[in-house]
């Protein structure tokens, strides 16, 4: 069973939000690591939350992976997001569910889908001072 028994004030300075469309083989960048300055670790960066919206589907997903600099394909058999050695998928979202990181602009994050037109809601909480 779990209890957790947490509370916390995330400080956050600038709130971005969006409904993006992926399909399968058109990986999308959502957000560029490079538009944004990662700072010392635990100081600067932001929040991210990200869902999987699309239609109820018992097959359909939304692949999340990191990349830092070639947006290719997303794989999702080996979990490699291109031809770059350190580009890797992180989390495979069925409809309906979601994830909630710390990010620290350092990598961009892609996403791409099994199917055509499925639907990712994101946002992104700058940390605060």
């Amino acid at each position: 069973l779990l209890s957790p028994n947490v509370t916390d004030t995330l400080s956050v300075d600038e709130v971005q939000s969006q409904i993006v469309t992926v399909s399968s083989g058109s990986p999308t960048k959502i957000l560029d690591g490079s538009n944004f300055t990662p700072g010392v670790g635990g100081t600067a960066g932001a929040f991210l939350y990200m869902k999987n919206v699309s239609a109820a589907s018992a097959t359909n997903v939304i692949y999340v992976g990191t990349d830092t600099g070639t947006a290719d394909d997303l794989d999702d058999n080996t979990g490699s997001l291109g031809t770059g050695a350190d580009s890797k998928r992180l989390a495979t979202l069925k409809v309906g569910e979601f994830m909630f990181l710390p990010y620290d602009y350092c990598v961009d994050i892609n996403v791409d889908a099994n199917a055509a037109d499925q639907q990712l809601e994101y946002w992104l909480f700058d940390r605060g001072a």
